[in-house]
């Protein structure tokens, strides 16, 4: 399984091989951006972060070739625009391009290709982050753009790269002693058919051999049936109605790992994404919040299990949209977010906060208490369970 899809994008463009080689001369030769789909993801923590962008020429020169990079707001544009994404630009007076001679540029760098080489690379350099300016619930990025170069054209396309800004998050989960589940129910009931939706959840399962485990489902649906579960072997479950083979993704998972499901629901059909990757798509009939639907977290075979967030939305969520959310903390004024839970802060009863406050939060069945125990000091990202020694005053929530 993928730790992170965004974050692996820069091994991958470090270990890339090249895919263009020749012995030389100039020939049809061009300029493009060479980072993996043209996006590209940053780590930063309190001490910053840092990636490398590399432009690459299609053939080898006879010559040196300069490149210049430069912010672009453009492109962030129209990759919001593509991706219904509210990405904000980090501001050019906080960040740096380093040249592979340590000179420090903002703004726009120089990059030169050497004489016999197909690539030349320029690092963005994040020094530190100001938290007041960069909070952890807003999505930031650095978009670039090939403006121009010494010797040959440069391609329309891939001209650009985006780096993601990818925060490092410290904060708390829950862990259920004894068995589940919660139920969510809305303060004020739903009375509309919903013609899409999306549920997402991230939990960290110890074993996943029991067949009836179950991930998240729907309480009295106005339309349907949406009931889950999960195994290793054979992945998800999409109950709508009946069982058999065709309604598991067959994608096995793994256990003490964190799993970020998404169930996202549209056209009376149901897609399934564990950690932003695409699992599977099941036809459904039309399904819906009614005027007594709630949701379900778990089971009474919830045991032992991890559980950071829940997360409700009004709207179908594009694969972009969900890796952009997987695992930091959401804005409760995004108008779409209906519902969210961090299980982060227990209320007074011990009952997870609800931060919209547009939901109540309790036990399904009081013969099946959970116990919750609340854990501080858990990184993201991270694949498994782990823990970031900080002082209280360092925490992220």
């Amino acid at each position: 399984m993928k730790k992170y899809i965004l974050y692996s994008l820069l091994v991958t463009l470090l270990g890339a091989c090249d895919f263009v080689s020749s012995e030389g001369g100039n020939g049809d030769n061009a300029i493009y951006m060479s980072n993996p789909n043209n996006v590209l993801s940053m780590l930063v923590n309190d001490k910053g972060g840092s990636i490398a962008v590399t432009p690459r020429l299609a053939l080898m020169a006879d010559e040196p070739v300069s490149v210049t990079i430069a912010v672009d707001e453009n492109t962030l544009q129209e990759y919001n625009q593509e991706n219904g994404l509210n990405l904000k630009s980090v501001a050019p007076e906080d960040f740096v391009f380093v040249a592979s001679d340590g000179r420090e540029t903002h703004g726009e760098a120089t990059v030169v290709i050497e004489k016999g080489q197909v690539k030349g690379l320029v690092e963005v350099r994040v020094p530190s982050i100001d938290e007041n300016k960069y909070p952890h619930s807003g999505r930031f990025a650095i978009p670039l753009r090939i403006v121009s170069a010494s010797h040959f054209e440069v391609l329309s396309s891939p001209r650009t790269a985006i780096v993601l800004l990818n925060r490092e998050l410290v904060t708390s989960i829950a862990y259920f002693k004894k068995e589940g589940p919660i139920l969510f129910k809305p303060k004020t009931p739903y009375t509309e058919p919903m013609s899409e939706w999306t549920i997402q959840l991230s939990a960290i399962f110890p074993a996943l051999s029991n067949s009836n485990t179950t991930t998240i489902s729907m309480q009295n649906p106005g339309g349907g049936e949406f009931y889950t579960r999960i195994t290793a072997a054979n992945g998800i479950q999409v109950k709508n109605g009946r069982d058999g083979a065709d309604t598991w993704t067959k994608k096995p998972l793994k256990t003490n790992v964190w799993l970020h499901i998404t169930y996202v629901y549209k056209d009376s059909s149901i897609s399934v994404y564990v950690n932003g990757e695409f699992q599977k798509t099941f036809e459904t009939s039309p399904l819906y919040m009614g005027p007594n639907s709630g949701w379900y977290v778990g089971n009474n075979t919830w045991k032992k299990i991890y559980l950071r967030e829940v997360r409700f939305w009004d709207k179908a969520l594009k694969e972009a949209d969900i890796l952009d959310k997987l695992y930091l903390p959401q804005d409760v004024s995004d108008p779409n977010l209906q519902m969210y839970a961090p299980f982060a802060k227990p209320d007074d009863n011990g009952m997870p906060l609800e931060l919209t406050g547009n939901w109540t939060v309790s036990y399904m069945n009081p013969s099946y208490v959970p116990q919750l125990e609340y854990i501080d000091n858990v990184l993201f990202p991270a694949d498994k369970l782990e823990f970031k020694e900080v002082d209280s005053a360092d925490n992220n929530e």
